[in-house]
Formats: structure tokens, C-alpha cells, sequence
């Protein structure tokens, strides 16, 4: 007696599903929480996904659009709660090309499908952003 394609089919998707999810989820294990002030001396907290790269910190703005990068603008002094630590950093947008292809790659090597998934959603024009310990 074999297995009928609908049958097959279903246990792909559902197993197809469940590894996207566990991927999904894997990379909630590794968000900072980012806390910006701005000019209107007004607290943001935002989650962030991190790297280390050559011996540095990044986060990375997904798109230009986002409200905290307008206070990294306006403030580049800013604190990152990561590992159970907070420590303030001063922010350094890096707006070129080879730094963007650069950090894109190594979200990509970190949180792997999770990002492939987050580029689907269109408008994305990430901007890397270096911090630096005070």
C-alpha cells in the first residue's frame, strides 16, 4: 500500500512549516534591546538584531523609515541591553555600500532563514550601523 500525494504533500508542508517556525524562533533568542533619546529628550526602546564583525557591535535598520534611526540621527549616544547587560555606545551609521553588502551577509550568516523571510517584505533598504563603547 503506498502513501497517496495528497498525504505526502500534507507532511511536507506541515514539516516544511514547523522548520521555518523553529527558525523564526530561534532568532528571538538573539535580540538586544536598543535605547535611543532623541531631541525631544523622549525614551524609544526598540528590538534590534546584532552582530559582531571585525571586532565590532552592529545593528542594522532594516529600512530608512524606521522612528529610531531618526533619534540615532538626531543622538548617536545610545544603550544596548544584550547578555543581561545594558552599556551605552555611541552609534555610527555607516551609509556605503561595501559596509552594507558587508553586514547584510553577516545578518544573513547569523539569523539565516529568519532574515531571507524579513527581505520578502519589500521596501528594504537596510543601513548598518557600528557601535562603539563609551
Amino acid at each position: 500500500m503506498g502513501i497517496n500525494r495528497g498525504t505526502l504533500l500534507l507532511v511536507l508542508l506541515v514539516t516544511s512549516a514547523l522548520w521555518a517556525w523553529q527558525s523564526l524562533t530561534h532568532a528571538t533568542g538573539e535580540i538586544a534591546v536598543l535605547r535611543t533619546t532623541g531631541t525631544g529628550h523622549v525614551e524609544h526602546y526598540a528590538s534590534v538584531w546584532y552582530v559582531r564583525a571585525n571586532n565590532a557591535l552592529w545593528i542594522r535598520a532594516e529600512n530608512r523609515g524606521r522612528s529610531w534611526l531618526a533619534e540615532i540621527h538626531a543622538n548617536p549616544r545610545v544603550e544596548l541591553a544584550l547578555d543581561g547587560q545594558t552599556r551605552g555606545y555611541i552609534a555610527h551609521p555607516m551609509d556605503m555600500p561595501k559596509y552594507q553588502n558587508f553586514i547584510d551577509a553577516e545578518f544573513r550568516k547569523k539569523y539565516g532563514f529568519s532574515d531571507w523571510v524579513r527581505s520578502l517584505k519589500g521596501d528594504r533598504n537596510t543601513l548598518p550601523i557600528q557601535l562603539k563603547p563609551i
